[in-house]
């Protein structure tokens, strides 16, 4: 296990070297437009790494994680401490159409992203506690679901469509490992299908992304469907699809080994979000498809490796901790690449450990050491994965 860790370790190290380095270059022409400094984002995203995202990182790692079940009042604070930061949000100001961010003088604190890794500690340790009733559907399943669902329904309020897949995601895979029957798992699947997509065609903005997106002729059905006609034709529709079509201009420049670090022609003002959603982008144009290969690679080790740590994890608290900060950073990596390629819809979610976002990058960390946490006591520990389950 030494060397899992030990690889997982070296990839973490790398993506965060690239995320700096590709950070420098997509950010320096905003950076000097709003802040009259090209290094400001990368100032910024260093402050949070030394004093935040670090000490997070090694908290999770040598904090025992089962202190989380055993001082079940820790996990109900931090639970109770993002619910109310997620209803705080509502009265900030709305930026781009949403209520994400907490803003503190310099600072932007955006609580969805502190939601996703409380979201897996919390139900890992209820999921734990709950043993063998996991596969009852009201004493186990619904107040399962219910402990992440939370999380969901405020997110998606705010509109954060992005996290709200990405937590909802994650916990209906730490229920499938846990032993949830698949009719409760699909109906609960259908269920949040069915919100988020109500969520989607109540929204013009996310409207006008999905239709875009779209073939045209397939958007004209849809746009038929829900009696806008002039959805398809509309400016803002076409505005939706500028950004996905100025990100794979930057891909296709690219080529194989790219036009050359700090040379990115998209980044001057033609590709919006340059260094936060779309930093893949300008990655894949000046450092071409090598770039996307090793980039790809080091995710594949990451996913590699928090499955190995999960599948040997020391007991099931392990075991469901570990493989939710596992699918929270693969799936992130997934809907992020899938936007920028194209296989998405547009919506906002950043890529680990390289897109620009403070609270992302802790979030990110402390994932990472949550599963050094576990896999340091996988050679430690007698395997406790056939506990008895607590008396119901």
């Amino acid at each position: 296990m030494r060397r899992t860790l030990n690889l997982l370790g070296i990839s973490v190290l790398a993506l965060l070297a690239i995320g700096f380095a590709l950070l420098a270059s997509a950010s320096g022409v905003n950076g000097l437009r709003l802040h009259q400094n090209a290094y400001h984002f990368v100032i910024y995203q260093a402050v949070w790494l030394v004093a935040i995202a670090i000490p997070a990182l090694l908290f999770m790692t040598f904090f025992d994680y089962h202190r989380w079940r055993r001082h079940t009042w820790l996990t109900v604070a931090a639970y109770v401490v993002v619910a109310l930061l997620l209803c705080v949000v509502f009265g900030c100001r709305e930026i781009n159409g949403s209520h994400r961010w907490i803003i503190l003088g310099p600072v932007r604190l955006q609580p969805s992203e502190l939601a996703k890794i409380v979201a897996i500690l919390a139900l890992g340790v209820f999921l734990d506690r709950a043993g063998w009733r996991i596969e009852l559907f009201r004493k186990g399943a619904v107040p399962a679901v219910c402990v992440f669902g939370l999380f969901c329904a405020l997110i998606i309020a705010e509109t954060d469509l992005g996290s709200t897949v990405v937590i909802g995601l994650t916990g209906l895979a730490m229920l499938f490992v846990a032993g949830l029957k698949l009719r409760h798992l699909s109906l609960f699947g259908l269920v949040g299908l069915a919100a988020f997509v109500v969520r989607v065609a109540t929204n013009a903005n996310r409207l006008r992304r999905v239709v875009a997106w779209l073939p045209n002729e397939m958007a004209t059905k849809v746009a038929s469907y829900l009696n806008l006609p002039e959805l398809v034709q509309d400016d803002k529709t076409k505005n939706a699809l500028h950004q996905l079509n100025q990100a794979l201009v930057a891909i296709q420049r690219g080529g194989l080994t790219g036009v050359g670090f700090n040379k990115s022609m998209q980044k001057q003002y033609y590709l919006p979000e340059a260094h936060t959603d779309f930093i893949f982008a300008i990655g894949a144009e000046e450092w071409g498809l090598i770039f996307s290969l090793v980039l790809l690679t080091l995710f594949v080790i990451f996913f590699v490796c928090g499955m190995r740590i999960a599948l040997n994890a020391p007991d099931r608290l392990g075991r469901f901790f570990a493989f939710g900060a596992t699918f929270l950073i693969f799936f992130q990596v997934l809907f992020n690449i899938g936007v920028v390629t194209g296989m998405l819809p547009t919506k906002g979610l950043a890529l680990p450990f390289i897109s620009y976002g403070g609270t992302n990058l802790v979030t990110a960390l402390a994932a990472v050491g949550l599963l050094f946490n576990v896999g340091r006591q996988i050679d430690s520990s007698p395997p406790r994965l056939h506990r008895s389950p607590i008396p119901a």
